[in-house]
């Protein structure tokens, strides 16, 4: 902001500063045309005034070279029977008695002294009037400042009374932020809690069922409901010294593609699977496998039994792309299927929220397409850990081309 200011101050005052020069320059020149004509004209009425008592010519001869102008060789005087005295042919100037007194006008020197001096007084004048524009802007730059370090707590500060409204409405907005992220965490708490007893209750049945594939599935999935159950509620507390994580996606979709998979075969979907080598991400194991239940519990929840389900994993120029579609009819309302609360398909829409949110961590991006297969494709770019890679598009890409 001060660098701002600072430009638009040298603007301003180096704009004053060309003006002035300039009509100094032509002041100063006009006084210096006018000093010389003058000498001139007291040249020629010096020899007038010899004239008018004297015709003889060396008289008149030696007048014109004590003048300055007759010395420099512009001054001459033609008698009334023609004679040319001095040097120089200019237009005549006064007659006296016959005879005509001429002078060429002398050539004005630039004024590169004056004009030299004029040019340091306003070179300093400029910085002063500079040092002096900063002043009025304290006060607005400091409260800027203020605004700029205040990330996250509330801001106080005293300037323009522009500024301390901005300052309250970022206040105003901070704490009902603050006031919405605590309802939601209460909210997700204890949400959270009540599900542990219907839990405990589905442990007990699972072990009930027996045994054999179903059963075995059952329990699979209470587990792991439990466990993420447990994942939220330890979320929810706050993290002292923690440090960024790492994984492979290609090892946690594999991992996570065993269950599905069952889950699958157990509908009669075709299911296609292609992770590729190894890709490692800015992104705990648990949060990337909570993406992919997420994106397959969508494509289960919300396509017909056999619509096939396409999962690939793809490491390419400092990105991992993630795809996961499906041979269903698609998404209903694309423009708000990434909006948290709505998918356009009936559900609260958190799974692509969760899959945005987790892209958007590792500076990449969601796209919502139509897919090969028919249906939807969810589109996931992570950047890659320990990458260079350009910044991502758009981070949330709604992009639907029809039905074919």
């Amino acid at each position: 902001m001060r660098s701002v200011i600072t430009r638009a101050l040298l603007l301003a005052a180096g704009l004053v500063t060309v003006a002035f020069l300039a009509t100094a320059g032509f002041l100063v020149f006009t006084q210096a045309a006018s000093e010389a004509s003058s000498a001139d004209q007291r040249d020629v009425a010096v020899v007038a005034a010899v004239l008018a008592v004297s015709a003889d010519a060396d008289d008149i001869r030696g007048t014109i070279a004590r003048t300055a102008a007759g010395a420099e060789g512009r001054l001459s005087v033609v008698l009334a029977d023609g004679t040319r005295l001095g040097a120089g042919g200019g237009s005549p100037v006064a007659s006296v008695d016959g005879a005509v007194v001429s002078v060429v006008p002398a050539a004005v020197p630039f004024p590169f002294g004056t004009l030299s001096l004029v040019l340091g007084v306003a070179v300093v004048a400029l910085g002063v009037a500079v040092w002096l524009g900063h002043r009025p802007f304290t006060s607005v730059l400091n409260a800027l400042r203020v605004l700029a370090s205040s990330a996250g707590r509330r801001v106080r500060l005293t300037g323009p009374q522009e500024l301390e409204a901005l300052a309250g409405s970022i206040n105003a907005a901070t704490e009902r932020t603050s006031s919405l992220l605590a309802k939601e965490r209460e909210m997700i708490a204890d949400v959270s809690h009540r599900l542990r007893t219907p839990l405990a209750a589905l442990r007990l049945d699972a072990d009930a069922v027996g045994s054999g594939p179903v059963a075995d599935r059952i329990r699979s999935a209470v587990s792991t409901l439990g466990h993420d159950v447990d994942r939220i509620i330890q979320a929810l507390q706050p993290e002292e010294g923690s440090s960024a994580s790492t994984c492979d996606v290609a090892s946690v979709v594999e991992a996570r593609m065993a269950f599905w998979s069952a889950h699958a075969a157990n509908q009669g979907r075709m299911l296609e699977v292609d992770v590729g080598e190894p890709a490692w991400v800015p992104l705990a194991p648990d949060a990337l496998g909570a993406v992919v239940d997420a994106l397959l519990e969508n494509v289960f929840r919300h396509t017909p039994v056999a619509a096939p389900v396409g999962v690939s994993v793809v490491r390419h120029a400092g990105w991992v792309t993630l795809v996961v579609e499906d041979g269903g009819t698609g998404v209903a309302d694309p423009s708000s299927a990434l909006h948290r609360g709505s998918s356009g398909g009936g559900s609260t829409g958190l799974g692509l929220d969760i899959a945005r949110a987790a892209a958007e961590a590792t500076g990449g991006t969601i796209h919502l397409e139509r897919g090969r297969l028919g249906g939807a494709r969810v589109r996931l770019r992570f950047g890659e850990a320990n990458s260079h890679h350009s910044p991502a598009s758009p981070r949330a890409w709604r992009l639907w081309r029809g039905h074919p």
